[in-house]
């Protein structure tokens, strides 16, 4: 049994690494101007989590000044960095949850691809996402408040992988 686990794990941390460094050349032709400043997103149960939203984002603007992303007008930039948390209570109890950050282009894209042109709304350019589960509510804004530097951090690198001075 464990050795039929172990090639699909395997197979998992070389397409992880794939996917990233896929992403990150989608960051290269940004500029700082064209990212919007990071916002967060927090859902419990499918109800907006306000509160929550603005701890995230406080942690989200601290780690965007700390690792130096610089990011430009809020009413002209073209790529939204968001952060978001979606939770609900399981059957035993604890809140499971999703987390994602995500650098996606603001208004529909015309993309190209072959003879087909069409047009792409929400068009992802960078993700990184995880979930897991806490034991309560309290814990869930513990949690998310302390990954938001771990997520950012992975957007950092990358940024700073395709934007050398």
């Amino acid at each position: 049994m464990r050795r039929a686990l172990l090639v699909p794990l395997a197979l998992a941390f070389l397409l992880g690494t794939a996917r990233a460094d896929h992403q990150q050349d989608n960051l290269r032709p940004l500029t700082a101007a064209d990212l919007c400043p990071p916002v967060a997103y927090a859902y419990v149960d499918d109800e907006e989590q306000e509160d929550l939203a603005v701890a995230l984002d406080e942690q989200l603007d601290r780690y965007a000044t700390l690792y130096g992303v610089p990011y430009g007008d809020p009413k002209t930039c073209t790529v939204a960095q968001i952060f978001t948390l979606d939770a609900f209570k399981g059957r035993d109890g604890r809140m499971l949850y999703a987390l994602d950050l995500s650098v996606q282009a603001v208004k529909p894209t015309r993309l190209t691809v072959g003879a087909h042109t069409f047009e792409a709304s929400a068009l992802e350019l960078w993700s990184t996402s995880g979930y897991g589960s806490v034991s309560n509510v309290e814990g869930l804004a513990d949690m998310a408040v302390d990954s938001v530097r771990e997520y950012y951090e992975e957007l950092a690198l990358a940024w700073k992988a395709t934007h050398r001075r």
